[in-house]
Formats: C-alpha cells, structure tokens, sequence
C-alpha cells in the first residue's frame, strides 16, 4: 500500500469532513444565499412584444407560462405633448414578434395591474432609457422604484442640454 492510499483510507473521514460542511452551511442558510443570488443575479423575464399601445407602454407574451400581460415602462413619462412622436418611436422598436426581456424593481405592478419594467430590447439596450435620452420622456421618481433613478437623471439632464424631443426649444 502506497503512503497516498494509507492517507486516504486513514484519513477520508476528516478530509471529508470541510466539504460536508460547507454543503450544510449552504443548506441552512440557503435563504440568504438567495437573497444575494438576486442581488447579483436580477431576476428578468423573456416576453415576446404583441402590440405597442403607446410610447410608454405595450402588450406582451410572456414565454414561460405564454400569458399576456400589459406592460408600462417605470420609472419614465411621456407628456401629451409628444405622445405620438414617442409612440412611434417605441413602435420602431418594439414590432410584433420582438424577443425582450422585463427586469422588475421593488413593485412590480402598478395600481392598475399593469407589470412595471425596465424593458431590454435585443442588443441588451433598455427602452426607458432610449426614451429619456431622446427627449421622449422624462423622470418620473415612482417609489419605491428608484434602482434606476441617477443613471435616468444624468440622462433626462443631458438631453435637456442638447434641447433633445420635448426638451427643443421653439
């Protein structure tokens, strides 16, 4: 018998012991464990878009279970002043069929059952902030959903400087 075998067989039970340890561990604290999974990892959504209602919100066909909800972009609004300009905007592109992914903040309805999103068109960029950039929408701080908040701010005050959409002088 070799001096590896001998260690081994001798001491398989103590070098075993760190491995079952760590599994317990992770059992029992499994649920914090998936609490930081989600703050790594956040949870999205694959929904195929069916119909764009306006600029800020759309149908959608949700791939796991294939309902079809109304989904309304947070965080964001558009005024009626640019209403049209902005639904054509969003219909170009969000067309019918489009594979995009929802990712939710703290709430994720609206009080009229509508799911609020940040919506990820293909190519990973998010449609509320196209919009902000663009001068389509502006900021709408909706509590408790600010994960978003600095970044759409920084952007509402740049296409205010450049006098983007409804943000252009006449």
């Amino acid at each position: 018998m070799s001096i590896i075998e001998f260690v081994f067989k001798t001491y398989r039970p103590i070098l075993l012991a760190p491995t079952f340890g760590m599994i317990f561990l992770i059992l029992i604290d499994c649920s914090r464990y998936e609490d930081v999974r989600k703050g790594l990892f956040p949870q999205y959504f694959k929904c195929d878009v069916v119909q764009v209602i306006d600029g800020g919100s759309f149908y959608c066909q949700f791939q796991r279970d294939k309902e079809i909800e109304k989904i309304r972009l947070t965080s964001i609004e558009i005024p009626e002043s640019i209403r049209e300009r902005a639904t054509r905007f969003t219909q170009s592109l969000l067309a019918r069929g489009i594979p995009v992914r929802i990712e939710q903040d703290v709430e994720g309805r609206d009080e009229h059952g509508r799911v609020l999103a940040y919506v990820y068109l293909p190519g990973g960029r998010m449609l509320n902030t196209l919009l902000i950039q663009e001068g389509y929408a502006r900021v709408m701080i909706n509590l408790p959903n600010i994960k978003y908040r600095d970044l759409f701010l920084n952007l509402q005050k740049e296409a205010k400087e450049q006098g983007k959409g409804l943000w252009r002088i006449k």
